[in-house]
Order: structure tokens, then sequence, then C-alpha cells
């Protein structure tokens, strides 16, 4: 392993998962959510630590299915879900639509498979420092992993044009997730990041 390897799993890997882990848990809990579908699962570990937190069952699917898993993971083709149309309770995105090619195409496919809500971890882009800041995270984060890097953050305008494309309303809205520990929390937390429940208006 590499030193940058070590030091991202030492220093923010875990932090991250943990706090991640305890936002969403909170979320789940609040709206008494007990199925969700994690788009982008990866290995599933922070699936698997909400699950021992709350009484939600999560399964998964990823374009790249890893060797080990934590709950079971279904490979797909990132452009089709194979659901019916609101078949599922909630689905999850946690930090995976800036890795795809088109937001909104995978976007609008979570959104007729939901039933109901969307949980949404993901980054909001505010000038040319912010890219670069969220660059070097995504790539100390993801590369070692030949996770798809297009690098491709949204600005708030464009969340906004998206989730009233989709029919949606904001119910939670959280920043300042406090991911990180010391200059990491000075560089790196603060509006980057935001966790999001969204709700198909009726």
């Amino acid at each position: 392993m590499k030193i940058t390897d070590k030091f991202h799993s030492k220093f923010i890997y875990n932090r991250r998962m943990s706090q991640l882990h305890n936002h969403i848990s909170e979320i789940i809990k609040k709206h008494n959510i007990k199925q969700i579908l994690d788009v982008g699962a990866g290995d599933g570990k922070i699936d698997s630590m909400i699950m021992e937190d709350t009484d939600v069952s999560i399964t998964g699917i990823d374009v790249l299915v890893r060797d080990t898993t934590y709950i079971p993971v279904e490979e797909y083709d990132g452009s089709h879900i194979q659901k019916e149309d609101n078949s599922v309770d909630t689905l999850m995105l946690i930090d995976v639509l800036h890795h795809t090619e088109n937001p909104e195409a995978v976007f609008k496919e979570v959104c007729r498979v939901s039933n109901k809500y969307i949980i949404i971890k993901d980054h909001v882009l505010d000038g040319f420092i912010s890219y670069l800041k969220l660059r070097l995270m995504d790539y100390a984060g993801n590369s070692r992993f030949h996770v798809n890097l297009p690098y491709n953050y949204l600005k708030q305008k464009r969340w906004t044009q998206m989730f009233n494309a989709n029919h949606l309303r904001i119910v939670e809205y959280k920043t300042d997730l406090n991911l990180y520990k010391g200059l990491c929390h000075l560089l790196f937390d603060s509006d980057l990041h935001f966790v999001m429940l969204l709700e198909k208006k009726e």
C-alpha cells in the first residue's frame, strides 16, 4: 500500500465513514425508512454500519463489483436499473453522481425506481478552488479502486434544476458534515459537502 493510501485510510476514510453513517442513520430513523437500494454501493461498508444502527434493509448495485463486499451488491450497466417504476421505497447515492458522465440521466433513472425518497451525499461546486479541492479528495479516495474519475461536480443551480425536473422536494439538507479532523477539516469540510433527503411530489 502506498504511503498516501495509508494516510487516507488512517486519517480520512474511517472518520468520513463514521460521520456519514451518523448523518444518514439519523435521517433514516427520523423518516422511518425501511428499504434502500444503494446505487454505486462500492464495498457496502457504510451500508452495513447503517443497518447495524437502524431497522433498514439495504442492497446495492454498482458498475464495478468488488471482490469483497459487506452487503449483496449486483452489477449494473450504469444506465438502467433492473427494477420496475416506483418499486423501491428509497434509493441512495453516496458520492456517485460526480463519477458519472451524465449525472442528469443517472439521476432520472434513480427517480424512476424510487417510490418515495432519495438520499444523496455529494458536493457543490463553487469556484475553481473548490474544484481543485474536490479533485484532490476524489483522486486520493478512489484512484486505487479504479473508479471512474470524470470530476463532474455540479453547481448549486444545476442541482436545483435537476431536482425540479424530476419533481422532487427537499425534506432534509445538511452541510458542514464534519467529515475530517484538524487541517483536513479546515481544507476539505464546510460547504463542499451535503447530505440531502429528497421526496417525490405527489
